[in-house]
């Protein structure tokens, strides 16, 4: 595939693209009353089409100008001097809310949970967001700077869900204060690695933790 011109508003639309699709798994799943496999089937189509194989493909299409190329990206092996640390830091930051909160781990986590939680969600976000809009963002300034807007992208995105879900404002704002910070830990473990496994494999780990804690 021959490599196209990068510009502001391919980034812009790509992004309106997802948040689009994003929106419309949340609206769709609230307002069809689905049981619960449609509702997951739904959540897997979209995250797989919608989302990692349109960032693959944008990846891949313009991938001689991006910070990292799909080859490297996905060929360089995980630091584990970087991660490790990284996994015991969830570990404990879960396990301290968990006993401060006092609520019992929620082993009633099914097959599908399983699957869409540890299995898919991480290393889709991770094409997405590091792949391809911190990629692709840091072409027109620094890497740093990347990070901090993709991961504002990355927070915002999740709104549509939080709204449906019924958050109230308190919540959306310590959640978005949360996962703003995992974001930039998520672009940082990118930009250190050159890969897209680290982030992938920490964001599920996280991922998981929560779940259960």
């Amino acid at each position: 595939m021959s490599t196209k011109k990068l510009n502001i508003k391919v980034i812009v639309m790509s992004y309106i693209f997802f948040l689009l699709g994003w929106t419309i798994r949340v609206t769709c799943i609230s307002l069809s009353g689905l049981n619960e496999y449609a509702a997951w089937a739904m959540g897997f189509l979209i995250h797989f089409v919608w989302w990692f194989l349109f960032a693959l493909f944008m990846v891949r299409r313009y991938s001689g100008e991006l910070l990292v190329s799909l080859k490297d990206m996905i060929k360089t092996k995980p630091n584990m001097k970087v991660l490790l640390p990284l996994l015991l830091f969830a570990v404990a930051y879960n396990a301290a809310v968990f006993f401060n909160q006092g609520t019992g781990f929620h082993l009633e986590m099914k097959l599908y949970d399983l699957i869409i939680t540890i299995l898919t969600v991480g290393i889709f976000e991770e094409a997405v967001f590091r792949g391809w809009f911190l990629n692709a963002i840091a072409r027109f300034t620094t890497e740093r700077k990347a990070n901090l807007i993709s991961s504002v992208m990355f927070v915002f995105i999740h709104y549509p869900s939080w709204i449906f879900h019924g958050y109230d404002t308190v919540t959306i704002i310590t959640t978005s204060i949360l996962m703003y910070g995992l974001s930039l830990t998520f672009g940082w473990i990118f930009r250190k690695n050159r890969s897209i496994w680290p982030g992938a494999i920490f964001h599920s780990f996280w991922d998981m933790l929560s779940f259960i804690m």
